[in-house]
């Protein structure tokens, strides 16, 4: 039901993008296998028409699990995308006993998003793969499209041609500084809000922006919604009920990474991006 209003409320947000949403879907959960030998369960929801469609590598945020972002990942599969979603050994729906140690978390999330990225599935476009994940998962996206933090494990791993990162954390001690985010090449989106705050962790929402703001210049975007959390309200993530303003400027954001996913990859048939509303900003470089 969620998922299905995130798709009208972007119909609604911006007529134009009407010819964008018009697949139906299928979700189903399967299993990827990861250095060692250890499951890793994914979530993989893409069009139910058969064709050749680009690959989204999508990485959840702490804690959280693929099922708590549908109302983000469905209305974008259903433009046209091959979702695969791992999830991550911290997420909360994870079995088991003791809590695995922030080094273990940082390692196997890597290895996740790598073996996403590169999942052959006979629905996939081999050519045509994009990194995007949400919080800590938009960090292991970044990192996947070419940001380079001094201990992040190296994985083989197959290179996206473009990134979307909701909310990626902004530079933290031992994990990742300004500098590590200059040698990501691809096209790439952020999206953040001017309430995205998470206390004692990221205090100010334009930390938000500190990847954006060091990434070459050329091939940025970045959008901004007034009074937005980290969780719009409560769309994904932390779900919970939302006001009209969260769900419209969602709506918004979910037709900015359509349209930016459109023109990164190419697709003959790009979306519109559409006009920007009340309480949006958006950034291209052009």
């Amino acid at each position: 039901m969620r998922a299905a209003l995130a798709i009208l409320l972007v119909l609604a947000a911006n007529p134009a993008d009407a010819q964008c949403l018009k697949l139906d879907i299928v979700a189903k959960e399967s299993t990827l296998i990861a250095p060692g030998g250890r499951a890793v369960p994914v979530t993989i929801i893409a069009p139910s028409k058969p064709g050749r469609y680009p690959l989204i590598a999508f990485s959840h945020g702490n804690f959280s699990a693929p099922s708590r972002y549908r109302a983000m990942l469905d209305p974008i599969a259903a433009a046209g995308y091959v979702i695969v979603a791992p999830m991550h050994v911290d997420s909360e729906l994870m079995p088991r006993g003791t809590p695995p140690s922030q080094e273990y978390v940082w390692q196997t999330r890597n290895e996740d998003f790598a073996l996403a990225l590169a999942a052959k599935l006979a629905n996939v476009d081999p050519r045509s793969r994009a990194a995007m994940g949400h919080s800590y998962g938009a960090l292991n996206a970044q990192i996947a499209a070419g940001a380079r933090p001094a201990n992040a494990p190296t994985m083989p791993q197959m290179a996206p041609q473009t990134l979307v990162a909701w909310s990626p954390p902004g530079p933290y001690p031992g994990m990742i500084a300004p500098r590590d985010w200059s040698t990501i090449s691809t096209p790439s989106l952020t999206i953040t809000g001017t309430s995205d705050i998470l206390p004692g962790f990221i205090d100010d929402w334009q930390a938000h922006k500190v990847a954006h703001d060091n990434t070459p210049k050329g091939k940025r975007w970045l959008w901004v919604g007034a009074e937005i959390d980290h969780y719009f309200g409560g769309m994904f993530g932390r779900e919970k009920a939302v006001s009209g303003d969260e769900k419209r400027l969602f709506g918004r954001a979910i037709a900015t990474t359509i349209a930016f996913l459109d023109k990164s990859l190419k697709k003959r048939r790009p979306c519109p991006v559409g006009d920007v509303i009340a309480g949006e900003t958006l950034e291209i470089d052009r």
